[in-house]
């Protein structure tokens, strides 16, 4: 498969105190978060997109930026009453809008995308590499920790593009959702395999808040 990869980084920032705060230009260990990453992605991947509400902040680092919709009103309503996650004066789609737009912007000869939140300073290249090139016929290859799962670094099919789609019309926004509409679709990447290719869980650690900011910001992290 020809795989490219995706960094989302469209969140709020909500928790870190300051509505808008870009978490990806924070920095760890000296160096900002958006910096560390590209450092393990680019040698693994052709292609890396962005995915942002705002590309301004991101101009300058060679990345093709994809408006999404992670932040955007109005919203259909969410499945079960109200507006889901946009139950707030400024209604959200959370990171299915990442993915919806990034699939649609792939280029006509990539298969698949490897995702990334923007808030993960410590990705692994081992399993970023695993993540790239595991055979599998299905629509996605996700980690999962005790029952967890991790869709936000986690490959997906282009072929999941109608249906990503059909779950923000149907006002599903959890990603959690899409990986059960998905089935069989998804093979699981399980924690023992997980930590054969990142012993100390390293990749899944993302900064929340100031508290995790403060935590991890050491060369030698968490």
């Amino acid at each position: 498969m020809n795989v490219a990869a995706a960094i989302f980084a469209g969140g709020g920032g909500t928790r870190m105190g300051e509505r808008g705060m870009v978490k990806g230009l924070l920095k760890v260990g000296g160096a900002r978060i958006i910096d560390r990453q590209l450092a393990v992605l680019r040698p693994l991947f052709a292609e890396i997109l962005l995915a942002a509400n705002d590309p301004a902040p991101w101009e300058g680092l060679g990345l093709r930026v994809i408006p999404d919709r992670s932040v955007s009103g109005p919203l259909p309503p969410a499945a079960g009453g109200g507006l889901g996650r946009g139950a707030s004066a400024t209604p959200t789609l959370g990171p299915i809008a990442g993915i919806d737009a990034i699939l649609a912007a792939l280029s006509p000869t990539i298969d698949a995308v490897v995702c990334v939140a923007g808030d993960m300073p410590f990705l692994q290249a081992p399993l970023l590499a695993h993540l790239r090139d595991a055979a599998s016929t299905g629509s996605a290859l996700v980690p999962r920790i005790s029952g967890r799962s991790e869709p936000l670094l986690a490959r997906y099919s282009r072929a999941i593009s109608p249906i990503v789609t059909d779950q923000i019309a149907a006002g599903r926004y959890a990603l959690v959702d899409l990986l059960a509409r998905l089935g069989a679709g998804v093979t699981w990447i399980d924690e023992p395999q997980l930590r054969g290719l990142d012993p100390d869980l390293r990749s899944i650690v993302n900064v929340n808040t100031p508290a995790d900011l403060r935590a991890y910001d050491s060369s030698k992290g968490p």
